[in-house]
């Protein structure tokens, strides 16, 4: 033990905490790095508030405590059971039923049912904090471009991660002068209905809410009536960052599923009659060019909405004026540090050629590589002290594999064809001919670099060749 102390929460003085690291030997088998939290609750009926105390504590504590796992002892003997229901995400509550103090094997027992049990690959939802992994370069220009006042589009290939890299940037950029809002817009109306309507009505209301959490006003954007379309949003805003600037907060939009807005097997996104979106992105960036105290970004499949000459019509607001990064797959060196730290955060070393399997398989697209190291996880035996992925665990794996995300693969080259119908045929030629492929690509220099930026076509000296993804259809 380490550090102990009575709990400081009103109510809960009669529980306590304390500290404790374990020998290098525990350590190591089970990936526990850091100082691991005990808590100790005295009352027959253990409360999902005693829980949520603990973690609080963590936060508290100003030290390096591991963020993930708390032991409960409770004298509760519905404990294990709670325990379990209110274990959620990435985060494990174990309980201390049943544990024998004076027997070091059956807390060795014990940490086997629940961190071996454990799959921190498998994600469904984005990721964020230390649940977020590489991406440096790219998080850092995105934080530069927010610094800078500079809008800019975050593209790229479905499940390639563009939610989680908002959501961290969120995270990363939001402080206590600026206040960060990320709006997905996958909940939009389909074309031919106008999604400008129900999009300022979100924004309205996440503004609103978010300015009277930190006591500002919101008269301004609480203003806008049921019928308001782009220019009485903009004046709304207009009104409303004065108001923050006199406080010195800024404010950040993060537009998320852009490609609701240029729906293109639907509307044509060039001379469409949605005349809305261009008018709306249009007050945006008058927002940006009027006030020091706002700028947004947008984050989709599609590119077109910044690259794109016209829009709906329109001469596009944003066309050479935004700035357009694409999300690629994760580097050799990425994708070893995603598979090594969480691989140990449940007690499994990797070694060097499955490392190397891995990222063969999946060319580092982030969906896709969590999900191959998900498979040979659920694969490992539970009944052994220390556990290891091979090489050849991840080879035996594969075809399962491949069977289990042919859906995904095709989803995802579907919305290519979608969303960039000129780059589709250019893999389409790819796979039938390399060699015609390159007289193309000479020609057609914007879609070739959004195939090798998506991640779809790898260069190799002056030869082109379709990605690992493309192969797994």
């Amino acid at each position: 033990m380490v550090h102990a102390q009575k709990c400081t929460v009103s109510g809960l003085d009669r529980c306590s905490l304390a500290l404790v690291r374990f020998s290098g030997a525990i350590e190591a088998a089970f990936g526990l790095t850091r100082e691991v939290m005990f808590f100790y609750s005295p009352y027959p009926d253990l409360q999902i508030r005693e829980l949520k105390a603990a973690r609080d504590a963590i936060q508290k504590l100003h030290r390096d405590v591991t963020p993930d796992i708390i032991f409960i002892s409770s004298p509760d003997p519905r404990a294990r059971q709670k325990l379990d229901d209110w274990s959620t995400g990435g985060f494990l509550a174990i309980p201390l039923t049943g544990v024998d103090a004076s027997d070091p094997v059956s807390l060795v027992s014990l940490f086997r049912d629940y961190i071996y049990a454990r799959d921190l690959f498998y994600e469904s939802t984005p990721v964020r904090g230390d649940r977020f992994f590489g991406r440096r370069q790219l998080m850092q220009a995105l934080r530069d471009d927010v610094r800078n006042q500079r809008v800019a589009g975050l593209f790229g290939l479905r499940k390639a991660g563009k939610t989680s890299v908002l959501t961290q940037l969120a995270d990363d950029i939001s402080s206590s002068n600026r206040v960060v809002i990320l709006r997905d817009l996958e909940s939009l109306p389909s074309p031919p209905t106008d999604p400008i309507p129900s999009l300022i009505k979100d924004l309205r209301a996440d503004i609103r809410e978010v300015l009277q959490k930190r006591s500002l006003s919101s008269r301004a954007i609480s203003s806008l009536g049921e019928s308001a379309d782009a220019s009485d949003f903009r004046r709304a805003m207009q009104g409303t960052l004065r108001e923050l600037a006199k406080h010195d907060t800024s404010l950040v939009l993060l537009l998320d599923e852009i490609e609701y807005l240029t729906p293109s097997d639907r509307v044509d996104i060039s001379e469409g009659e949605m005349t809305s979106v261009s008018q709306f992105l249009g007050a945006l960036r008058s927002l940006v060019q009027e006030n020091d105290n706002f700028t947004f970004m947008l984050s989709g499949l599609t590119s077109a909405i910044v690259e794109n000459g016209r829009l709906f019509g329109r001469p596009n607001p944003l066309f050479s004026w935004a700035k357009t990064h694409f999300l690629a797959p994760f580097d050799r060196d990425e994708a070893d540090e995603l598979a090594t730290s969480v691989g140990a955060r449940m007690g499994i070393q990797i070694e060097e050629g499955a490392l190397q399997a891995f990222f063969e398989a999946t060319g580092g697209h982030a969906f896709l590589y969590r999900s191959l190291a998900s498979s040979v996880v659920q694969k490992l035996p539970v009944d052994v002290f220390q556990r290891r992925i091979s090489r050849t665990d991840v080879l035996l794996d594969l075809d399962d594999w491949k069977r289990t995300v042919a859906g995904n693969i095709n989803e995802m080259v579907s919305h290519v064809r979608r969303y960039y119908p000129i780059e589709s045929i250019m893999l389409d030629l790819l796979m039938e001919s390399a060699d015609d492929f390159g007289d193309v690509a000479r020609d057609q220099p914007l879609e070739l670099q959004h195939l090798l930026s998506l991640g779809l076509v790898e260069k190799s000296g002056a030869e082109y060749q379709s990605a690992t993804v493309l192969s797994l259809l």
